[in-house]
């Protein structure tokens, strides 16, 4: 439930004595759990074995803001900050945060924003009390083989258009000049080459939710201007549809194509593979359960690597509502990789865990809240 601010106590915090022209919404989230997580089988590595922790899954503290500008304009702006109440630290506006302009036109705003590697989590469904590891769509769905498609964190150096509510149907357009960067890179004699772009259109009406998204990124200072796979240039389809039937019994399936360029010189040599996820939910008054699977087939492209490159994951969970706003629930989630040549895991492991054909394994208990 969100809470208004008064304008005045706000500028009153601020300044002492301005009056603010916005009205700022404050709004968040609190998950924090207990995981068990093994990794067995296959090469040993770092973090082998049984890790026990007190773990804060993304717990976020959003203050949006909005003024009228007069002829159906308004400046709006959001600051997300994602916050570990587990430990130390924590990044001020290090979630979807931006500044922007809106109407009924849209809006377009600048900043940084999730963009298509949460969309499956999104249109599928996820638990309400939330392990980062259990969430497929950002996982196996959103790797090739342990290269990650997009930064599977927030893209940088976004501006972003988002068109009205259609009857059910919208439309977001974004583009980055780094998303990979923590700022653009300077220019060099390849005049700074790389972006990103991503373009999604969504339908959710009724008991339907269904999308298409598209990423592509071409590497910063050009086709293999570094060695790393990680930010090199990169192509994505994935597309998803989600049913809700009158019973409480939600099913969905979504299927992912992507590709990664893992040649260092000019020339192009395309890693792909194809993965599909299915989900199921069913809500009973308080109680929901849900059970999710993803394949990740084998790659290609990559040699005598492709061979025993696909894994298989699931997830079976189950969530209480205390009240509108607490939950508490369990969850277990399994990521098995192929024996040979197989390296994907969890998404957000904390350590580096899996060597080729390895399991992981985690147990989570957990509780949710939103404010």
């Amino acid at each position: 439930m969100q809470k208004k601010l008064i304008a005045l106590a706000v500028a009153g915090l601020v300044s002492g004595g301005a009056f603010a022209q916005s009205n700022v919404t404050i709004s968040g989230g609190i998950f924090m759990g207990y995981d068990s997580n093994k990794t067995s089988g296959g090469t040993a590595t770092a973090g082998f074995g049984t890790v026990n922790r007190v773990t804060d899954h993304s717990s976020n503290l959003n203050i949006n803001g909005s003024e009228d500008l007069g002829g159906g304009m308004k400046a709006v702006f959001q600051i997300d900050t994602r916050f570990g109440l587990d430990s130390v630290g924590g990044t001020w506006a290090g979630g979807n945060s931006h500044v922007g302009l809106s109407g009924n036109w849209g809006r377009v705003v600048a900043g940084k924003q999730d963009l298509h590697y949460n969309e499956l989590a999104g249109g599928l469904g996820a638990m309400r009390v939330r392990s980062l590891q259990s969430l497929l769509g950002h996982g196996i769905m959103s790797e090739v083989n342990g290269v990650a498609i997009t930064p599977r964190t927030r893209s940088n150096n976004v501006v972003m258009y988002n068109s009205p509510n259609m009857s059910g149907f919208t439309v977001q357009l974004a583009g980055s000049t780094a998303p990979f960067a923590a700022a653009e890179g300077g220019q060099a004699a390849d005049g700074s080459k790389g972006s990103a772009w991503n373009l999604t259109a969504k339908y959710a009406n009724g008991p339907i939710n269904a999308g298409y998204s598209y990423w592509q990124n071409n590497e910063e200072g050009g086709n293999g201007a570094t060695a790393a796979v990680a930010a090199s240039d990169q192509r994505s389809n994935r597309i998803w549809a989600r049913y809700t039937l009158p019973m409480g019994l939600a099913l969905g399936l979504g299927w992912d194509s992507s590709k990664y360029d893992n040649d260092v010189t000019a020339n192009t040599n395309w890693v792909k593979r194809n993965a599909w996820q299915a989900t199921g939910q069913y809500t009973m008054g308080a109680n929901a359960f849900y059970l999710q699977y993803a394949k990740a087939g084998k790659t290609s492209g990559a040699g005598a690597a492709d061979d025993g490159s696909g894994a298989k994951a699931w997830m079976l969970g189950y969530d209480y509502a205390l009240s509108k706003r607490t939950n508490v629930g369990i969850s277990y989630t399994e990521v098995k990789n192929d024996s040979t040549n197989g390296t994907y895991d969890f998404f957000a492991t904390p350590t580096a865990t899996v060597g080729v054909g390895n399991k992981s394994a985690q147990w989570h208990l957990g509780m949710s809240h939103s404010f």
